[in-house]
């Protein structure tokens, strides 16, 4: 009696110990570490990973890709104007 109740214990504890671990959905970053299936985006102007949505509120700028990225692009022009402000 004890045979018939160990051995399928026994094969579910090695089946059970051998399985791969299953791949994380979304957990996938991009080259900055942003997490885009989350609604991060890599911003080069704040050098963080930002929400377009939460950005677009905090910079007070309207909520398109349009809008963000051109808000997130660092052109010459910026960097010259904030080297002026030094």
């Amino acid at each position: 009696m004890r045979m018939k109740l160990l051995t399928p214990l026994l094969c579910l504890g090695i089946t059970a110990c051998s399985a791969t671990q299953p791949e994380v959905i979304g957990g996938d970053r991009d080259a900055h570490g942003c997490l885009p299936a989350a609604g991060y985006l890599w911003c080069e102007r704040t050098q963080t990973c930002e929400r377009s949505w939460e950005l677009a509120d905090a910079a007070k700028i309207e909520h398109s890709e349009a809008e963000v990225e051109a808000y997130c692009e660092i052109i010459d022009s910026d960097l010259i104007h904030n080297e002026e402000e030094w």
